[in-house]
């Protein structure tokens, strides 16, 4: 999963976007991005914004931004976190990314998933 902590006001925010919806077509069965809208926006506005622009990756409004910063150790944006399929955050990013940034790190995150093979049958597991 990558988060990424945006604002529709936010001049390096929108410029990331095209790449985070690039890399959430690129890795449709891999990886959910999700945007998370702290800027003020009315869900509404950032809803429209989303749209307008084409972009189709989920982005929940974090309104006062009291859950992101209860979560996230920064205050500032674009801010994104990397986290792998067994739960574990492997990057941050503090401003501006780049499609080769996130690139990187979703595949360093990715890496670090256990291969089908190795998972036990659920009958062993129980």
């Amino acid at each position: 999963m990558l988060v990424n902590l945006w604002a529709t006001w936010c001049p390096p925010c929108v410029a990331e976007m095209p790449d985070l919806q690039k890399l959430s077509e690129d890795y449709a069965d891999s990886l959910v991005v999700l945007g998370v809208n702290v800027g003020g926006d009315s869900p509404e506005d950032a809803a429209a914004f989303m749209e307008e622009n084409g972009y189709t990756y989920p982005s929940y409004v974090d309104v006062d931004y009291s859950l992101a910063l209860g979560m996230f150790p920064s205050p500032y944006i674009p801010f994104t976190v990397v986290i792998d399929p067994n739960g574990v955050v492997t990057a941050i990013h503090s401003g501006l990314g780049t499609y080769e940034d996130f690139q990187g790190y979703v595949d360093a995150a990715l890496a670090n998933a256990p291969a089908e093979a190795e998972a036990a049958p659920a009958e062993e597991a129980a």
